[in-house]
């Protein structure tokens, strides 16, 4: 009895009823029951009778013992599914739980444990640790973002998101992820510059300078774009980490893989078969014999250098060349390992990235990053074909363009060379796996394996969402024939078999904006997720029993979130993260999973989906009634 306080609202000892007791006395105690309960849970009438669907008089009428209900009761029925739906707004399930000994929190344990515990007639025991409830909690003042910054910036000036665009050269669209909090312009100097200047011009034109001051904190002949910029951009450190990972998820959204390398390969030049070469022509014209050998001989490359890239990207013509070269190994089927020597996530590796997406997206690159700091007095290049010859390179960083790489081909050397990568290689973690749509039947067994909680950020809701029987209606519908048919409903029932053991053994929170009414979306089934290329339209019915089916979900999984967004932030792109990697799924063809597995990067776009959560999650009442009023608008 340590952990409980016992209220003994009925002082006489006979108060506390028998099986004799009078049906008057009967009633008595549970008018007490229900006064004891709503001690418990902070809650009045009219709380209760918002979720019970009733008016707070019914409710007043059993908590002062005016009705005398039996527990079978259509009125009983209805207050505890009120109660129910009140704590589970206010976060106090677990409380309502401990309370009536309920084996969980589900609605079906929870109501008859509930009315079990109504009509007992033994003294009433409350838990000793009742939370407060969620609405009445006093909260910390949250900081502002920078949506909500430029949101009051813009308001107060005047601008829509079309002159604002107008001015910026930027999409509308963008204006509007910018202010609803969706995206935010990190990183990108020349717009935060255009951005502030806007701002504060627009402010002296109108003659709201001390407005714009007093909302930066400011004085107003102090007012600049500076100040505004200071404001505007004044991020956390988890901010900074989130905006890294906009910015990589920004460059996945936008890749268009034909669009990426040379449409023709430029012409090789010759090269003089040496063993030494100098200064960065040197290097270039090394490169440019050992890929060139390498498309004709098919051999394994093992890549490494931490000196800086301006030999392959300071020159255009030479970069279209180095890209065609490395475009040309990977089609003869050369399978490459590359270390990264990025001690960091930052733009630094972003842009890397974006330079090796053409490539990684053929499924043959394996790209580590080095764990060990780079020693900043010497660079080192190792480009080594183990059967054919190594470019290699070790010299002073204060060096400049004296450095010389030797072109090695003795296989002595070689076997010793390799043996140097490898240990390299050990001191290196994996950086990303790539599975084509191909290969999904891969990305499954791999998705398979990761434990723990599950988070994704969709364009739509998925389709192991939804129940089998809709399914097979909506294949019936197109007339999908066998055995396709048997196919896609094979994968459904995988699907949805992973998604019932995810909500066993860990939560699983959805991140989506649903296509709703005004959008300019095609409703279609979602099962990107599992690398598949399939395109099936909704019908409107079709979609609100979907929608229906998620609501049943929200009801009724402890561990099922669902936030929805008020717009996309991308558009060809979902996320996944399965376990500690970060899967980002091309939603159209070439159907691609990038599963990323480096630790820094992992955690920038977790805290990217963890802001996205604070900032629009919303309670499970209101998340089911905006998709009631989304199920209204889809069936019509």
């Amino acid at each position: 009895m340590d952990n409980f306080l016992s209220l003994n609202f009925c002082c006489p000892y006979a108060m506390l009823y028998s099986s004799h007791d009078t049906g008057e006395d009967y009633h008595i105690m549970l008018s007490e029951r229900i006064n004891a309960l709503f001690t418990l849970l902070g809650c009045n009438n009219t709380d209760i009778a918002r979720y019970a669907g009733c008016s707070s008089g019914n409710i007043s009428k059993l908590k002062t013992g005016n009705r005398e209900p039996k527990p079978t009761s259509r009125s009983i029925a209805s207050f505890v599914n009120g109660v129910y739906g009140y704590a589970d707004y206010e976060n106090m399930l677990p409380t309502l739980q401990e309370l009536c000994r309920s084996p969980d929190t589900t609605r079906d344990a929870l109501l008859p444990a509930l009315i079990s515990w109504l009509y007992e007639i033994d003294e009433i025991v409350l838990p000793a640790h009742a939370s407060t409830p969620k609405s009445k909690r006093l909260l910390p003042l949250r900081r502002q973002t920078f949506g909500e910054r430029l949101d009051r910036a813009v308001i107060l000036l005047g601008l829509s998101n079309r002159q604002l665009s107008g001015i910026l050269n930027i999409d509308v669209s963008l204006i509007s992820r910018y202010r609803s909090g969706i995206y935010s312009p990190h990183g990108n100097n020349r717009l935060a510059e255009k951005l502030s200047d806007a701002l504060v011009s627009r402010a002296e034109r109108i003659g709201k300078t001390p407005d714009l001051a007093a909302l930066c904190g400011s004085e107003a002949e102090q007012l600049s774009a500076d100040t505004v910029s200071s404001w505007l951009y004044d991020f956390t450190p988890e901010e900074d980490n989130a905006a890294i990972a906009q910015v990589l998820l920004h460059s996945l959204d936008e890749f268009t893989p034909h669009k990426s390398l040379p449409g023709t390969v430029p012409k090789v030049p010759e090269t003089t078969d040496v063993t030494l070469y100098y200064g960065m022509e040197g290097l270039r014209s090394a490169v440019i014999r050992f890929l060139t050998d390498a498309a004709q001989e098919n051999e394994e490359l093992l890549l490494y250098s931490d000196e800086p890239m301006d030999w392959m990207t300071g020159d255009r013509a030479y970069f279209a060349l180095w890209a065609s070269l490395m475009a040309k190994c990977v089609s003869s089927g050369v399978r490459i390992k590359i270390i990264h020597n990025v001690e960091r996530v930052g733009i630094e590796m972003i842009n890397a990235i974006r330079g090796w997406l053409p490539l990684y997206i053929s499924g043959r690159i394996e790209p580590f990053v080095f764990r060990s700091v780079r020693n900043n007095r010497f660079y080192h290049t190792v480009f080594l074909r183990s059967d054919g010859a190594c470019i290699h390179g070790f010299f002073p960083a204060q060096g400049g363009d004296s450095r010389w790489y030797e072109y090695i081909t003795d296989k002595k050397r070689l076997d010793l060379l390799e043996r140097e990568y490898n240990s390299m290689l050990s001191d290196a973690s994996p950086f990303l796996k790539v599975f084509s749509g191909a290969d999904g039947e891969g990305y499954r067994s791999y998705c398979i394996e990761q434990q723990g909680t599950r988070t994704f950020l969709l364009s739509e809701f998925p389709v192991f969402t939804m129940p089998e029987e809709l399914l097979t209606r909506i294949l019936d519908r197109v007339q999908m024939a066998e055995p396709l048919k048997g196919t896609v409903l094979d994968l459904y029932k995988g699907m949805h078999s992973r998604f019932r053991d995810l909500l066993r053994q860990g939560a699983v929170n959805l991140i989506l904006c649903p296509a709703g009414a005004g959008i300019e979306k095609s409703r279609r089934l979602n099962f990107a997720l599992d690398l598949v290329n399939l395109s099936i339209d909704y019908t409107n019915d079709e979609y609100a029993q979907h929608i229906s089916a998620v609501m049943d979900l929200v009801k009724n999984e402890k561990n099922f979130h669902l936030t929805l967004l008020p717009e996309s932030p991308f558009q060809e792109i979902q996320i996944a993260m399965p376990g500690d990697a970060v899967s980002v799924l091309r939603c159209k063809e070439p159907y691609t999973a990038f599963v990323f597995l480096n630790s820094t990067l992992t955690k920038s776009v977790s805290d990217y989906l963890s802001e996205l959560i604070g900032n629009y999650a919303a309670d499970r009442h209101s998340t089911l009634e905006a998709l009631d009023k989304l199920r209204l608008l889809s069936g019509r």
